[in-house]
């Protein structure tokens, strides 16, 4: 296994195509093509599935990915390190999140800030809530992004987001209850599909059961991805719950998740940090940044208004 070999999966994961992620790896096909099969020995089991049409993740590359991510993040932040020691000037600034975060809406939340300051450079690791705990404990990450409520409650933290919930109806029940809207304490019968729980899913949905005093019927299994949560439901073997930014843009079945008193279930994100970690410029800077310009901007963004 080698990092070529790792790029190049990330690549075709991005562009859905072996030609363009060949063309953006300054590679031929076949090599790209030949690199990723070793891997895939290497590994036993298939990253990939091809047809004529369309090439996509299996489910064994779905697994991978984040790991895979992870590692040239790693090599990048190692760069960056060696940059930053020869010029101290460079900064680096390392942000732990949770896979239930938008990552979207962080990405441009962040982008005033990167420009203001070119001179530190960004590094994402998407983590378990466990893993993203001994990260923040051993200072490998400044920052983390996590769902409200999940985190050790002696850390400084400041709000960020909050995002409604949506409803995926087990496809029978989909079949028979054409409904704009779904209430927490009136869902149909079908078990609520989870996942293994280190991401904050469970824990937050949960909370939010528990705060409407409604019984969370969840279904025995667990799926590895919010997308497997998606097929689950729609093949009939259960229903999901999750928030808006995790479901895919052709999911037509997905409807509000509503409140007793009538108002949108939601999910909140905040900001967390330690407070020993304080008292550089940069990360002070940062802070700063977080509890004053981030505010404005996801309110200018207005995409999860719930009002």
């Amino acid at each position: 296994m080698n990092l070529r070999q790792l790029l190049f999966v990330q690549s075709v994961a991005e562009t859905r195509s072996f030609s363009k992620a060949a063309e953006m790896c300054h590679a031929t096909q076949p090599t790209l093509s030949n690199a990723i099969s070793q891997l895939e020995e290497e590994l036993d089991g298939k990253l990939f599935v091809r047809t004529t049409r369309k090439v996509a993740l299996t489910p064994f590359g779905e697994h991978l990915l984040p790991y895979i991510n992870g590692v040239l993040a790693h090599k990048a932040e190692l760069e960056a390190a060696a940059q930053a020691y020869h010029n101290p000037a460079h900064k680096l600034l390392r942000i732990g999140l949770s896979p239930l975060i938008d990552m979207q809406l962080l990405n441009e939340v962040l982008e005033p800030y990167r420009q203001a300051h070119p001179d530190v450079s960004i590094f994402f690791k998407e983590c378990l809530l466990d893993d993203l705990e001994q990260r923040m404990q051993k200072e490998q990450i400044d920052f983390a992004v996590v769902p409200v409520d999940t985190y050790a409650p002696e850390e400084s933290r400041c709000f960020f987001y909050e995002e409604p919930l949506y409803y995926l109806p087990q496809e029978t029940d989909a079949g028979q209850h054409k409904r704009f809207q779904y209430e927490v304490d009136a869902l149909p019968d079908a078990p609520i599909i989870l996942t293994g729980g280190g991401c904050g899913l469970n824990g937050s949905l949960e909370t939010v059961f528990r705060n409407e005093r409604a019984a969370l019927n969840s279904y025995p299994g667990q799926a590895l991805s919010y997308k497997i949560i998606e097929e689950w439901a729609a093949l009939g073997i259960g229903a999901g719950i999750l928030p808006r930014a995790k479901i895919s843009a052709d999911n037509k079945m997905a409807c509000p998740l509503m409140r007793n008193n009538g108002r949108p279930a939601t999910f909140a994100y905040e900001w967390i940090w330690r407070s020993a970690r304080s008292g550089s410029a940069n990360l002070d800077g940062f802070i700063e940044y977080l509890q004053t310009t981030v505010p404005a901007l996801v309110k200018g963004e207005n995409r999860f208004a719930t009002a």
